[in-house]
């Protein structure tokens, strides 16, 4: 049972009184008016935390969901790449093979070219030397790594060659007297490691 005041009087009444006990207004008619101006509300429900832990799950769903369909276009174009490119078209293969054959071409006629130069007549005679060795002989340069044999076939012999061991094995120097620099430092390798 719940309070309401008088309309006329403003006392506090029983919702189930018909008249005012104050002022006697008949209280039955504006009990049914104000019954029939009330507005519902739904009663409000605890909030125990399911529908945050459903929504979660869900988003999680769908996140999973996303991944996978994201990731399946990668792997079949992949697949589809990998079978055209195992599996070349005709023309395809026409072209590669023009196309390689206009490489070899090309290497070829450089090769040619080269071995006309003066790098490329000592490459012919040593093949054992690289062309950019060849190349740097040709153009009377000196470096730490080169080969002992590459001084003798630019110099000649050396003047004399001396040898000293430091207990670590055989140490050797060679000089040209003619030439600048002329004394060349090697050990049983033969490749130069100091010069002056």
């Amino acid at each position: 049972m719940s309070l309401i005041k008088c309309p006329k009087c403003q006392s506090e009444l029983n919702s189930t009184d018909i008249f005012c006990s104050q002022c006697g207004y008949f209280i039955k008619n504006e009990i049914k008016d104000t019954s029939e101006k009330k507005i519902y509300k739904a009663p409000q429900k605890n909030n125990n935390g399911c529908g945050i832990a459903l929504f979660i799950f869900i988003a999680f769903l769908f996140i999973v969901f996303l991944i996978k369909t994201c990731s399946k276009p990668e792997n079949t174009s992949r697949s589809t790449t990998n079978s055209v490119s195992t599996h070349p078209s005709k023309e395809d293969s026409i072209k590669n093979k023009a196309r390689i054959d206009s490489i070899d071409k090309q290497q070829k006629i450089e090769e040619e070219k080269f071995l006309k130069t003066k790098a490329g007549k000592i490459y012919k005679k040593h093949s054992e030397w690289s062309k950019e060795d060849c190349i740097k002989i040709a153009d009377h340069r000196i470096w730490i790594g080169m080969h002992y044999d590459m001084l003798v076939y630019m110099r000649g012999k050396p003047n004399n060659v001396n040898t000293s061991n430091y207990g670590d094995g055989q140490h050797y120097q060679a000089c040209w007297h003619d030439y600048d620099p002329s004394c060349f430092y090697f050990d049983e390798s033969q490749i130069i490691t100091s010069y002056n």
